[in-house]
């Protein structure tokens, strides 16, 4: 990073060279980081326009030094403008942050591998397949794997404890492995053609059957030789829907919009001129000029897809100013994505399918904008309160147990944009009843150890002082940033709107606030979220164990059918669904144990 370090006022030194630029606040903390083919051009544009943008001006505002890296180009620019927003997670960039992994097929290393769905690739020595977009689709493709080879699915703890075949193996999805029904070379060439199919060299198996659908039919086998041409079928079937699209119609459609609360994508996937799949991606901190945050999104999310799908021949990206930015053309080209960008469509299929995708985002901006109504204003009144600015989360815990049992920390986390569903958390405590206790375990475990979230600007705590206190001593004994603390306690009869709030001040200890009605029905909404997710996960806990410690009453079932009862259905869930003659199939599970089990869990 060049040495020299950049003021608001003294941008006319920096050099008019290609590069990366990073903006710093008071506090050091880099805030945002852009590239630029002329750093000296780029960062005028931001103090020397007179933009209206309030998000912009609140960016504009915060920064205090600007520092840069000098570049040979501006693809060089590209690539180090990524790897600083990696390094950096700068509050106001776009960061293309997806929990959801994509979903594999993975043939596990064993003997008689078997064949699973799986997020992710850690285990060696196994061979993965995909990554799938549909996770819909992939389970369909596990399925039709079973129909055709006959591959297992179960654990190998499962496989190394059976005594006769199962359920699958009687219903021809499974070759029965487990209690010698196939042999290993016989597995091993089922497998061999499983692989082939799944590599893309379907046509390979493919002949291969059409050999033995004649082998059978001429040695007069036919009704062996009519599986093999149903099989065909279905092999050409999968190929036929698996391959990539050819069509002119096969393209992605990215709209666009800035919403006073945030920075909002949606991306619509044609496939064969029909919509495979839309998305939104919002980004409530992303600030800066729209094309910038554009092309940091191009490149985060294309980087990624290209390992994930084929891609498309035609991209549309809805500009709003339809202004072509080559920068576009460029991140694309680094990419090695082949696909035409266009700013406009250029045959009549195209527009009715941008125009569709524009009416998706306006819907998408109306449930945005309409959440933003509620809370933005209520965030921007609560930060006040707490003489702070620019709040974007709350996280509120809540604890749950019955008598002292299956104690349940929950936590939830809204944005100025409301609740964060993938952010909810919930974490099993051993602390009996004892409230003040459990708080702390809470936060040894929320806060203690290295999270994927993002540190949230206030924690909300259900409960009063003592729960208050206890969450201060916690944070007092691990390294962790400050945060601002707010308990609400509930008013007597629990009637609601008389709730009382106490705060943590550094000042003065804990001190009572008082909030307007518009802040206090933010607060008490989330609680209530918090409160109900709580109990969500608690309930089923305790109803997990209470159906284990019914199992133990029932005479003749003691721990070992107990746990092939588990092994053999995968679940309580499945236990629940299974009939008595399902039951009976279990390894000394007798009928009339069955009739036992199956009225036990119909009672519960």
């Amino acid at each position: 990073m060049d040495n020299a370090e950049y003021t608001p006022e003294s941008i006319k030194k920096i050099p008019d060279l290609s590069g990366v630029y990073f903006y710093h606040d008071h506090n050091g903390q880099v805030i945002y980081v852009g590239k630029a083919k002329s750093l000296k051009s780029r960062v005028a544009q931001y103090f020397h326009n007179k933009t209206t943008n309030r998000r912009l001006l609140q960016l504009i505002s915060l920064i205090t030094t600007i520092k840069i890296i000098i570049t040979k180009n501006e693809t060089d620019a590209l690539i180090l403008e990524d790897k600083m927003i990696k390094k950096y997670k700068p509050k106001f960039n776009i960061l293309l942050k997806d929990d959801k992994t994509y979903p594999y097929l993975c043939l596990t290393d064993h003997p008689y591998p078997r064949l699973v769905i799986t997020r992710n690739r850690k285990q060696k020595n196994c061979r993965y397949f995909g990554p799938y977009t549909n996770g819909r689709y992939v389970r369909r493709v596990l399925d039709m794997m079973q129909k055709l080879f006959k591959l297992r699915t179960c654990a190998n703890s499962y496989f190394n404890n059976r005594s006769r075949p199962c359920l699958l193996y009687q219903i021809q999805r499974c070759s029965g492995p487990c209690v010698k029904k196939i042999t290993t070379d016989d597995y091993a060439d089922t497998v061999k053609s499983a692989i082939d199919l799944l590599s893309g060299r379907g046509q390979t198996v493919v002949d291969h059957f059409v050999q033995l659908m004649h082998h059978h039919s001429e040695a007069m086998y036919y009704e062996k030789a009519a599986e093999y041409r149903d099989l065909i079928q279905t092999i050409q079937g999968f190929l036929n829907e698996s391959a990539p699209a050819q069509s002119e119609h096969s393209l992605d459609i990215i709209c666009y919009a800035t919403l006073p609360d945030g920075f909002l994508i949606q991306v619509t996937i044609y496939k064969k001129s029909l919509v495979e799949s839309q998305r939104d991606y919002f980004f409530p901190d992303a600030n800066g000029f729209s094309n910038d945050l554009i092309t940091q999104f191009l490149y985060q999310y294309y980087r990624e897809q290209k390992q994930a799908r084929p891609l498309p021949r035609v991209i549309i990206l809805d500009a709003l100013d339809n202004a072509h930015d080559q920068c576009w053309d460029v991140t694309l080209k680094q990419l090695e994505i082949h696909a035409r960008l266009k700013l406009k469509p250029t045959t009549a299929s195209e527009r009715s399918f941008l125009q569709d995708a524009q009416t998706n985002l306006q819907v998408a901006i109306e449930r945005y904008s309409s959440q933003a109504k509620y809370y933005l204003p209520a965030f921007e009144q609560l930060a006040t309160a707490f003489q702070d600015s620019d709040w974007t989360t709350i996280d509120c815990v809540d604890i749950s147990h019955i008598q002292g049992k299956h104690t349940t920390a929950a936590c939830v986390r809204f944005s100025v944009s409301g609740p964060e569903k993938s952010s909810y958390r919930s974490y099993n405590l051993d602390t009996g009843n004892d409230d003040y206790a459990s708080m702390r375990a809470f936060i040894q475990k929320r806060f203690a150890k290295k999270s994927s979230l993002a540190m949230p600007n206030l924690l909300l705590i259900d409960g009063g002082r003592g729960q208050l206190s206890s969450v201060v001593q916690s944070l007092q004994s691990i390294d962790m940033p400050p945060i601002h603390l707010l308990a609400i306690c509930k008013a007597p009869g629990r009637r609601s709107g008389e709730e009382k709030y106490y705060a943590l001040s550094l000042d003065h200890g804990v001190k009572t606030m008082h909030f307007n009605d518009e802040v206090s029905r933010m607060l008490e909404n989330i609680r209530d979220h918090a409160h109900r997710f709580a109990i969500t996960r608690q309930r089923k806990k305790h109803m997990k164990s209470s159906l284990e410690s019914s199992f133990a009453s029932i005479p003749g079932l003691g721990p070992k059918r107990i746990k092939q009862l588990m092994h053999y259905f995968g679940g309580l869930d499945a236990i629940r669904k299974a009939s008595v003659k399902q039951l009976h199939q279990v390894p000394g599970i007798s009928h009339e144990l069955a009739e036992r089990i199956h009225r036990l869990v119909h009672k519960n």
